[in-house]
C-alpha cells in the first residue's frame, strides 16, 4: 500500500458566466506548486442556472440565462485548473470528479422533455466533457450522488439520511457522517465546513465548504455561513486517516491573485 499521499479536495464551485473564473487560475497555480497525488472535485462545479426550476416565473432572472454560457463557463474553469501543468508540460495529478445536484439538472431537464436532448443542437451531459477533465468521474446512481472510496475515505457530493435520501446536514454534520458510514467520509453540498475526529476508529468526518465566486441573492443570511476554500489532505495512509489543512480562497488570492 502506498502511503503518505497528498490530496486536495473542494466542492460547490458553482461556475456561472456572470462570475469571474479567476479563482480557478489561482487554484490551478496552487495545485501546480503543491503537486498533490490527486484532486477530488465533489460536484456542483457547474451551476447550470439556465436549467433551474425556480426562476420560471421571474422574467428578470431568466432573461440573462444561457445554457451555452453555463457550459462554457464550466469548461473554462476546468481548463484553468490544469493550465499550468499543460503549459509547463508536467504530469498533472489524478482528478476524480463527482456529479452534484446542479450538474444533475441536465439529466432532469432531459427527463422532463426528451426532445431537448442532443450533442450538437440540444442539451447533453456530455457537454461537461467529464471524460476529458477527469481520470475517474462518478455520476449519480439510483437518483442519488455516487459514493466512492479513495484510500479509506468515502467521498460523495452528499451522503443521504433516511429512506428518502435527503442530504445529511445540521450543526453536527461532520459527526453524523461517521455515525452514518462507520468510517471516514468527506462531502460537500452544504457550502459549510466542519470536521470531526474519531481517532480510535481511524475515522474523520469532513465537510469541505465551497469554492463559490460570489454571493447568492436567494440565500440571504446563509451567505455569511459558507466557507470558501479548499482542503489539503496530507499523510494519507490508506486507513482513512490523514492530516487536514483548510486553505481559504482569500489565502489563494493573496498568494496567486
Amino acid at each position: 500500500m502506498v502511503t503518505n499521499k497528498t490530496a486536495v479536495v473542494f466542492s460547490c464551485a458553482h461556475t456561472k458566466p456572470e462570475v469571474s473564473n479567476e479563482r480557478f487560475t489561482w487554484l490551478g497555480k496552487f495545485l501546480y506548486d503543491l503537486k498533490p497525488d490527486y484532486v477530488v472535485d465533489l460536484g456542483d462545479g457547474a451551476d447550470m442556472a439556465s436549467l433551474n426550476s425556480y426562476d420560471t416565473r421571474k422574467p428578470e432572472a431568466i432573461v440573462s440565462q444561457s445554457y451555452e454560457a453555463d457550459i462554457n463557463s464550466y469548461n473554462d474553469a476546468q481548463e484553468r485548473l490544469r493550465h499550468e501543468f499543460v503549459k509547463n508540460r508536467k504530469k498533472r495529478p489524478a482528478f476524480y470528479g463527482f456529479e452534484g445536484n446542479h450538474e444533475n439538472r441536465i439529466k432532469t431537464a432531459i427527463s422532463y422533455d426528451p426532445r431537448v436532448e442532443g450533442e450538437s443542437y440540444g442539451i447533453s451531459f456530455k457537454h461537461l466533457n467529464t471524460n476529458k477533465w477527469f481520470n475517474e468521474y462518478h455520476e449519480y446512481e439510483n437518483s442519488a450522488p455516487a459514493i466512492y472510496n479513495y484510500d479509506g475515505v468515502d467521498y460523495a457530493h452528499f451522503i443521504g439520511a433516511g429512506n428518502y435520501g435527503r442530504a445529511l446536514s445540521g450543526v453536527h454534520h461532520a459527526f453524523a457522517l461517521i455515525q452514518k458510514r462507520y468510517r471516514s467520509a468527506t462531502v460537500g453540498h452544504s457550502h459549510k465546513r466542519g470536521a470531526y475526529f474519531k481517532d480510535e476508529a481511524n475515522s474523520i468526518g469532513l465537510v469541505a465548504g465551497c469554492y463559490k465566486g460570489g454571493a447568492e441573492g436567494w440565500a440571504g443570511q446563509s451567505n455569511t455561513e459558507w466557507w470558501k476554500g479548499v482542503v489539503i489532505k496530507r499523510q494519507i495512509d490508506g486507513s482513512g486517516m490523514y492530516e487536514p489543512e483548510f486553505v481559504s480562497m482569500k489565502t489563494l488570492e493573496r498568494q496567486y491573485g
